[in-house]
């Protein structure tokens, strides 16, 4: 369901339950452009981060508590599925009528999710027309999530005393968030690499200005980073998290500790980029005459740039760390827990473009059913 908004409006509030971090985050629609009204985030504790009961217990009193120290306006809200929920995969059909293309994806799924396509929620996006095998066919995008997970989600908003108007996945909210950047006629030529790095997933999203022309969830990010440092140089998942975040925020190049964290990580961060290198193949195999112009870093992991620097390099690809808020004014009413507007915030992408997503419905005409109506 996409809410058509007035300008001036409030939006809803944008909710990235993230592995490590829940995020929330609501914006206002301008005459011109957009304001913030406020975010607010908690950590995600180790033991419900493993167990599925206790993290939903934690995240109801998480929700609750953001709530009550946010300056948030009214409780509508659009969720983000966590990644390690969802189901994403490209899938080239012959063009038909879109009344008949649903229900050819039902049996293109078959065989293809964990679960029978009958017990999932399944919507998706036309990237494109391609020629494959001499035949002029359709790139799809499919998302799919169980269906009995997005009603315990939506239930659990509901117990947090939230109103859902929507359930979305994070590459959509990704592109959403820097829709509002390509209004200009030239921009939809514009290809973009977005690689957002989280704690158990990295999110791969290319668009050819505000359209989703590729998505894949990888699941190789932050917690896999920690755990090869932890083994390697004999240290808890806890110190290993502390040596990486001190290794990311240090300039001083011939410190021996930061040489230690990178050389124990880079057999990991290669992986990444061997994976990342893939998803590029298939793209270009897709969209040949579409070159990719930049990659965008989002994510908790973006703010360590030598991480970025080096999967930049093996991409061949000229980089730059995202920042979900860039143009977006204050209106003055933000609580101590909103960052300064002259602060990149990487990791923010999915919360915001959440928030903006039904605002910049416009922007996205040709999307089909990206939104699942809750």
């Amino acid at each position: 369901m996409v809410v058509n908004l007035k300008k001036g409006k409030v939006l809803p509030i944008g909710i990235d339950l993230g592995t490590s971090k829940v995020k929330m985050a609501q914006l206002r629609a301008l005459r011109k452009g957009f304001s913030l009204i406020d975010v607010g985030s908690t950590e995600v504790p180790p033991e419900a981060r493993r167990e599925p009961s206790v993290r939903l217990r934690f995240l109801h009193d998480a929700l609750r508590s953001i709530m009550r120290q946010a300056h948030f306006k009214g409780t509508q809200c659009v969720l983000s599925l966590p990644a390690e929920i969802t189901f994403v995969q490209h899938l080239k059909v012959p063009k038909m009528p879109a009344e008949q293309l649903a229900a050819a994806l039902h049996w293109e799924l078959q065989g293809k999710l964990p679960y029978d396509p009958s017990r999932a929620v399944i919507r998706h996006m036309v990237a494109g027309e391609i020629l494959a095998d001499n035949e002029v066919k359709q790139e799809v995008i499919v998302m799919a999530a169980n269906r009995e997970t997005v009603e315990t989600h939506i239930d659990l908003l509901r117990r947090a005393k939230l109103d859902p108007i929507g359930v979305n996945i994070e590459c959509c909210a990704i592109v959403d968030c820097f829709a509002r950047l390509f209004r200009r006629t030239s921009d939809s030529i514009r290809t973009t690499l977005f690689i957002d790095i989280g704690a158990a997933s990295t999110q791969v999203v290319i668009s050819h200005g505000a359209k989703t022309a590729f998505a894949r969830n990888l699941f190789l990010a932050g917690n896999h980073f920690d755990q090869v440092v932890a083994d390697a140089m004999k240290v808890s998942l806890d110190e290993a998290r502390r040596l990486r975040c001190t290794a990311a925020a240090s300039q001083d190049q011939a410190d021996p500790a930061i040489a230690n964290v990178q050389a124990a990580q880079a057999p990991m961060v290669e992986s990444l980029g061997e994976q990342l290198t893939s998803c590029l193949r298939y793209y270009e195999s897709v969209f040949p005459n579409r070159p990719l112009e930049r990659a965008v870093f989002l994510g908790g992991q973006a703010y360590d740039k030598r991480l970025c620097q080096s999967l930049a390099r093996q991409l061949a690809l000229p980089a730059q760390i995202g920042d979900p808020l860039a143009g977006i004014a204050r209106d003055g009413e933000e609580s101590p827990a909103a960052v300064s507007a002259e602060a990149n915030m990487p990791e923010w992408a999915v919360a915001v473009g959440l928030s903006l997503g039904s605002a910049m419905a416009d922007q996205h005409a040709e999307r089909d059913e990206e939104v699942v109506h809750a």
